[in-house]
């Protein structure tokens, strides 16, 4: 019998250190088009998808864990619940088609919601430099080396992306509790959460795109008996990361944040 002892609730803002494009539908031959337009929301302002960031994450896991990736796939997939009683990735970030034996629940911890963008963060001053409300246009050339003329084939790209200095308002991740072992899981998703920093997010980073920072994270503990009395509000005195608010510092300060989990 599955019984969940609660949930960690991780509040963060994303700020966009280098320009960052999660990609979206093409526009085609459209005269005057972009030919990698981001992702938008139904307001015309772009985001980041709560799967592209739980991907990253679970792709820096697996590389950091040394997992062996499905070749159907491309991530790593337990193929039975023994493997899966003891895979980090797929207890945090979860594992298609895989039925429980009867002894060994087959459960997901993280959920990850769509972040948007704070429409503060474009400056007027920004603005004044962009092709578009919240985007920029970086127009990129590919040089055929033979001739060190522009290629004929590719030779010219216009990818659209949220300039740097934007930031992408109230991130939050839900890191399920079902047992005392899970505790330990979450300090997992903190170290993935860093090694993003030094990664990228979204298309084109070995191009310089995508270097973001997690800031300003609150952490609450919301208990399962707080869901009886309804006390779940997230609340200043109810944070229990104190000023701890990067993933260094929660990496740095996990066993206190440990104590809190009660």
């Amino acid at each position: 019998m599955v019984r969940i002892l609660g949930k960690v609730i991780i509040k963060s803002n994303i700020y966009v250190k280098t320009g960052i494009r999660i990609g979206g539908p093409t526009e085609g031959l459209k005269i005057g088009g972009i030919d990698n337009p981001v992702i938008k929301d139904a307001y015309g302002k772009p985001y980041i998808p709560g799967s592209s960031l739980k991907g990253k994450l679970r792709s820096l896991t697996e590389i950091k864990e040394g997992k062996p990736l499905d070749d159907e796939s491309g991530i790593h997939r337990c193929s039975n619940p023994q493997d899966y009683n003891q895979c980090v990735v797929c207890k945090i970030y979860g594992v298609m088609d895989l039925k429980s034996d009867g002894s060994t629940p087959i459960l997901t911890r993280l959920i990850v919601r769509d972040t948007y963008l704070d429409e503060k963060s474009i400056t007027e001053e920004m603005k004044d430099n962009l092709e578009f409300p919240w985007t920029e246009i970086k127009t990129e050339i590919n040089i055929d080396r033979r001739t060190g003329t522009v290629s004929k084939v590719g030779g010219l790209r216009t990818p659209e992306r949220v300039p740097a200095g934007a930031i992408f308002k109230d991130c939050e991740m839900i890191f399920n509790i079902y047992e005392e072992g899970d505790k330990d899981l979450l300090k997992k998703l903190f170290e993935a959460m860093l090694w993003l920093e030094d990664d990228y997010l979204g298309g084109m980073g070995s191009r310089g795109y995508g270097k973001v920072k997690f800031k300003d994270i609150e952490i609450y503990w919301n208990k399962a008996s707080d869901y009886e009395t309804g006390k779940t509000a997230l609340t200043p005195e109810r944070k229990i990361n104190n000023n701890w608010d990067t993933p260094a510092k929660l990496i740095e300060n996990f066993d206190e944040i440990k104590k809190k989990l009660l």
